[in-house]
């Protein structure tokens, strides 16, 4: 009798483990999918160019391209084009400054150069090992590129008041099999930056992400859609595109960036990040 009772509280409890753990995706929202949680798990990594594709008929303008220099260093040479009429004036002259910087091989430091955090939308086309890991009110993005990490709590408003921080606050929820991230309250700073091409932005950009997988000639992938708003940088909201592969490497490697930050000159990439009034 007693081991028939043991049995079944057992099997009771593995019921209320599975059917809790079935319901992390949906709880509190009835358009989230248990699969769609499922389908984002594993480790994915950035395929393509370190940069924004556009969106075929978006009604929003189109993200910095990058410009076709005529050099034999080409390769290397991460020059915006300014011209892009999503630019306000004062970012257009950025823009223009960077991409002159670069043509003449005077290269911007970007902050993965020189261990800054990077910030949502630019931290989606760092090109390594990124995983997702879901809870019953949030999702955590691991990225291997210095250990960053975002939170985005799910079925939730805005905070009233929410402290500017580097990743600003993201809230999202399900809408079928698409995971939609709302981030607002940037904090800004000189290395806090939209693309590789040294755009700026004000602590009024508005960052909206949609990831859904996908099945193409490619592959299983993860598309990720951006829009961006922001008056005070551009003239008009913008939008574009990237997608993420399954790595072949399903776990996180240790990469240290203060390891992994010094040219071949000895130099370190760009200024480090120093904090002169410690937080404790």
């Amino acid at each position: 009798m007693r081991k028939t009772l043991l049995a079944l509280s057992l099997l009771s409890g593995a019921l209320a483990v599975s059917a809790a753990t079935g319901a992390l995706s949906a709880a509190g929202n009835p358009g989230a999918s248990d699969e769609a949680a499922l389908q984002f798990s594993g480790v994915w990594v950035r395929t393509g160019e370190p940069m924004f594709e556009p969106i075929e008929d978006a009604k929003e303008g189109k993200p910095i391209a990058r410009l076709q220099v005529d050099s034999k260093d080409a390769d290397e040479i991460m020059a915006g084009n300014w011209e892009n009429p999503i630019l306000q004036p004062w970012s257009k002259e950025v823009l223009h400054k960077n991409a002159e910087s670069e043509i003449n091989l005077k290269h911007i430091f970007q902050a993965d150069d020189a261990c800054w955090p990077v910030i949502p939308p630019a931290i989606l086309n760092m090109r390594e090992a990124v995983q997702f890991l879901q809870t019953k009110d949030r999702i955590t993005i691991l990225y291997q590129r210095d250990h960053q990490v975002r939170h985005i709590y799910l079925n939730q408003k805005h905070s009233a008041k929410a402290a500017p921080s580097w990743y600003g606050e993201s809230v999202g929820h399900f809408e079928g099999d698409t995971l939609v991230v709302d981030t607002t309250n940037f904090k800004t700073h000189a290395m806090s930056l939209v693309d590789p091409f040294g755009t700026p932005h004000t602590d009024k950009m508005h960052l909206v992400e949609r990831y859904r997988v996908i099945s193409d000639p490619k592959g299983k992938g993860l598309e990720v859609t951006i829009r961006v708003e922001d008056p005070g940088t551009f003239t008009m909201p913008w939008a574009g595109k990237l997608v993420y592969r399954v790595n072949r490497a399903q776990n996180i490697e240790e990469v240290i960036c203060s390891e992994n930050n010094i040219g071949f000159d000895g130099k370190p990439f760009g200024p480090l990040p120093v904090e002169n009034n410690p937080q404790f």
